[in-house]
Order: structure tokens, then C-alpha cells, then sequence
């Protein structure tokens, strides 16, 4: 039995070769499109050029986005952590914060059909609120940050970004490459 399977390994070896071979040769095409590429232009075929074209444009800015701000609420989560334990949103949440967070985890509860977002109460809050909750605790960050000016202007700018994207809105390239050097300020600064 082992043999067969040991043979039937090596065929399978020598003709993914092959194929290769007959590739690079020319005699042999690739598809034009994966699976995925085919269902993405089936969904996408009755849609105008404008939007198709600008939804690859937005992928890349939200791709950004995504990273840089659950980087940053990583971030304060696991800074908060370290000093308070897993209960720190309790003890350094504004009121409002607080409120805001029970506003929309019932908003959520009354729309069950609908998956939600993390669990964590940080994950409720607004992008803008983050800065907030370094700000207002500035004695737990100061050693990571130059000045609370260098990150209220970064997470301000990027807020401004973050609806133009977050709004499904097609985002300048000069934008878009102000929020890319903003993570990677914050990943030069705190990574």
C-alpha cells in the first residue's frame, strides 16, 4: 500500500512539473482568472465602470485604514491592560464613553440578526474617541508619544479620512498616502 501511495505522490509530482514546463514553454495557458477573480466580476458585471473601478481603488485605503485603527485600539488595549487588568475600561472610560458604548450594545441586542463587532467596549467607541482616551491619560502614554499634539493631529487627520472611506466615498491618492505615513508613524513610534 505504501508504495502505490509513494508512486501516486511522485506522479503527482512529475506532472505538476510538466505542466509547469508546458507554461513556461507557451504551450500551455493559464486561466485568465482564479475562482474568486471569476465570482468578484459576476457580482461586480452589472455595476458601472466608475464604481468597479473605484472599489479597487478602496480596497487598498481600507485595507490601511483597518490596520491603522485597530493598531492604534490594540494599542491603547493592551497599554490599559498592562497597568489596570482586563477591566480597564471601567476604571478609565469617560461617562460618555460609557454611555455611548451602552447605546449601541443595545442597538445591537435589538438587531440579533445582524453579527456584530468585538465584544470589548473599545470596539463601541469612535475613532475619535481613542484619542480622547490617550489624552485624558496622558501620564500612561507620554513615554510612547513626542507630544499629545503629535497624536491628536494624527488621529484628527485621520478621522477626516477614516468617513471619507468609512462613507464609501472615493479617497484622493494624496489622502490616501497621508493615512498610510500616519500608520507607519505610529508603527515607527509605538511598534
Amino acid at each position: 500500500m505504501r508504495t502505490r501511495l509513494n508512486d501516486f505522490a511522485f506522479r503527482g509530482l512529475l506532472a505538476a512539473h510538466a505542466i509547469e514546463d508546458l507554461r513556461v514553454a507557451g504551450l500551455l495557458r493559464t486561466p485568465a482568472v482564479t475562482a474568486d477573480e471569476r465570482r468578484e466580476q459576476d457580482l461586480f458585471a452589472p455595476l458601472s465602470d466608475t464604481i468597479r473601478e473605484g472599489s479597487l481603488q478602496m480596497q487598498r485605503y481600507y485595507r490601511i485604514l483597518y490596520a491603522y485603527e485597530n493598531f492604534v485600539r490594540e494599542f491603547i488595549s493592551s497599554r490599559f491592560e498592562e497597568l489596570d487588568g482586563a477591566d480597564w475600561f471601567d476604571r478609565r472610560a469617560t461617562t460618555a464613553m460609557k454611555r455611548k458604548v451602552e447605546e449601541r450594545r443595545q442597538a445591537e441586542i435589538k438587531n440579533q440578526w445582524h453579527i456584530g463587532r468585538n465584544e470589548h467596549p473599545l470596539f463601541f467607541l469612535d475613532f475619535g474617541d481613542l484619542g480622547l482616551l490617550i489624552i485624558n491619560h496622558w501620564d500612561c502614554f507620554k513615554d510612547f508619544f513626542p507630544s499629545q499634539s503629535w497624536v491628536t493631529s494624527r488621529l484628527q487627520d485621520a478621522e477626516r479620512t477614516r468617513n471619507v472611506i468609512a462613507h464609501t466615498n472615493l479617497l484622493a491618492a494624496e489622502e490616501g498616502h497621508r493615512i498610510e505615513m500616519y500608520l507607519r508613524d505610529w508603527i515607527k513610534q509605538i511598534g
